[in-house]
This record gives structure tokens, sequence and C-alpha cells, in this order.
């Protein structure tokens, strides 16, 4: 990402953190995972997924982190990020490997996916979670994970951003609304499906390059980055 690609992208958190703070809300980042999972757990939270959980990884404090939505001082909802390094391994090999590894076996993918364009430093998104008495702005959304992707920007420079988006969502246009701009249907084809995962997650991705241009763009035409409020509840 070029230097005047950062400069866009500073403007773009600058103006989600504005947003944000027009709301009441605020952003505390931590990399204690282990309590951030308690306070998203106080909040409504009834589950972690391994491939972000304190239980299953010794998580760098250097490459991962949450960022965990207040307001007036009070949690209401969080996401957490790691950082990966994927040159001499496809993204669906580390899949593999890290699968048959955190569902003991259970979880076996079958095929090559056209998501391994997915390569370099990439960022994987996951346990979005907002608090029912806190739900309901579809802006909001928009706004706390396009932070997000400027905060992964700047701070560790990224290829590829990523996570997984329930296939029902996807086609409420929650991966548009969260700025994703790749979309990956079948994603994962488990021949062995462990617990708690879908069948028909999509993968959502976004290159760095379509983040600088959306950042520069929403620089250049700021009233271009929220649509119509109009969700009703969100999970």
């Amino acid at each position: 990402m070029t230097p005047i690609a950062n400069l866009d992208v500073m403007t773009l958190f600058s103006m989600c953190q504005a947003g944000l703070a027009e709301r009441g809300i605020s952003i505390d980042e931590t990399s204690d995972f282990g309590a951030a999972e308690a306070r998203m757990t106080a909040i409504g939270k009834t589950s972690f997924t391994p491939m972000l959980s304190s239980e299953f990884n010794d998580l760098s404090k250097d490459r991962a982190v949450w960022l965990i939505l207040q307001r007036d001082g009070t949690d209401i909802g969080g996401v957490a990020a790691r950082l990966d390094t994927l040159w001499t391994e496809r993204l669906t090999e580390f899949w593999a490997r890290s699968y048959r590894r955190l569902y003991d076996g259970s979880g076996v993918l079958d095929g090559s996916r056209n998501c391994d364009e997915i390569t370099g430093d990439v960022v994987y998104m996951g346990e979005f979670f907002i608090a029912k008495s806190a739900r309901g702005s579809r802006n909001l959304l928009s706004l706390y994970t396009h932070l997000l992707f400027a905060y992964c920007a700047l701070r560790w420079q990224p290829d590829w951003l990523y996570a997984f988006v329930r296939a029902d969502d996807v086609r409420l246009g929650y991966a548009s609304e969260y700025g994703f701009t790749r979309q990956y249907p079948g994603a994962h084809t488990w021949k062995t499906r462990p617990a708690g995962r879908a069948e028909g997650e999509y993968l959502v991705a976004l290159p760095s390059e379509d983040l600088a241009r959306m950042a520069q763009f929403f620089r250049m035409r700021p009233s271009c980055l929220l649509g119509v409020d109009s969700l009703k509840s969100v999970e």
C-alpha cells in the first residue's frame, strides 16, 4: 500500500471513528483474548470459533486484536482479527491443517477453491457480535467494519482481509454493507461438517488494492459511505 493510500486509509479511519462518536460509541483495543471473550460472554455472546479462541491458540499480541464497541463505557459489541502469512501454503491448505487440529479431526475439507488467490499477509476477521440492546442500525455495522479494515491496513499492511458470512446474511446484503468486494460461495465443502459450522458459508474478502480505492473514494465522496439505515435486527 502506497504512502498516498495510507493517508486515504487514515482519513477513512477518522471518518468512521467520528461517525461512531456521533452515536455515542467508542472503540477499546485489546490483545487480551481471554479477557475479551469474557467481556463478550457477559453481553450475550454464547460461543467462539476455534480459529480465534484463546483456548485453542497462543495468539501473539503483535498479530491479533479485539476491537470492542462501547457506549458510555459499557461494552456493546466486538470483533477479533488475526494476521497470518501465507506465501508457500494455499489458504485452503492452511484451513485443512488447522481444522484437523481445532476440530479434533472432524472438520475435513474437500477440493480446492478459487479463494486460493488470497495469499501473502492475510487478516482473518471473526467473532463479530453486537449485543441485542444495541442492534438495529445498518450504519453502525458499516462504520464498525470499515473502521476495522482501516485499522488492520494501517497496523499490518496486509495483502488481503477476509471473513466468513452465513449464506442467508450474504443474500440480505450484509457482505456489501460491511464493505467486502469479493464473495466466494461454497468456500467450505465439508466431508465431515463439525458442530457449529454451516455448509453454505461464504468467504468474503477485500484485497488491499480495493481497500485503497475505497478509502480514496470515500475521502473524495464522504456522503457515499453510509446508505439508508433501515436494518431492523442483526446478530
